[in-house]
């Protein structure tokens, strides 16, 4: 992006709040952009949303986009892959935990904001991942009991509180946590 304080500044603004209730004037007042301009670069506050997302998702996909790449069929194993797709997910919260916050505060967005957020975006990541999921499912690695949808769901609460369940530390104790996280998806808590 061209406008660094910007960037700066809306950034912590819009992780640290919802979309409806951060404020633009508070962006440009930190950023130190006149109104005018923001509107001739962006158009609007959204539009400037859609900047910030587009740079998080880039940043986020590049840190686990080639395990997506590979296919949960009977010749590759998802749970392995699922491992990889999380430390790339913990990698990415680690880099820049505010992008991180600003990513996962979409969940709590409205179904209609999310919905017209994902319209400007061509890759559809949930939809991909949730195809994963049926792949594995087909493959016989996650029950046919419990609906793609549902599975899918439960991943994405996983990976999108997965900053809740580490603290900074040792790298290798942060790796143990994201694979216990794995194992309680794949195997549950039960004592059997």
């Amino acid at each position: 992006m061209r406008y660094p304080r910007l960037l700066e500044a809306a950034i912590d603004e819009f992780s640290m709040k919802k979309y409806e209730d951060a404020s633009l004037n508070d962006i440009l007042k930190n950023s130190g952009m006149s109104k005018g301009s923001l509107y001739h670069h962006f158009g609007d506050k959204f539009g400037l949303y859609l900047a910030m997302m587009d740079i998080i998702v880039k940043k986020k996909l590049s840190y686990f986009y080639p395990v997506l790449g590979q296919k949960a069929d009977s010749d590759g194993d998802f749970f392995s892959s699922l491992k990889k797709i999380m430390k790339g997910t913990m990698d990415f919260m680690l880099a820049d935990e505010r992008l991180h916050h600003l990513f996962n505060r979409v969940m709590e967005e409205s179904d209609e904001f999310r919905s017209r957020l994902y319209d400007f975006f061509p890759y559809d990541y949930n939809r991909y991942f949730y195809d994963y999921i049926c792949q594995a499912v087909k493959s016989g690695q996650i029950d046919s009991r419990y609906p793609p949808e549902f599975v899918a769901r439960i991943i994405e609460i996983m990976f999108s509180n997965l900053h809740k369940l580490i603290s900074a530390g040792d790298p290798d104790e942060l790796i143990n946590t994201v694979n216990n996280v794995i194992d309680v998806i794949q195997h549950g808590i039960s004592g059997k």
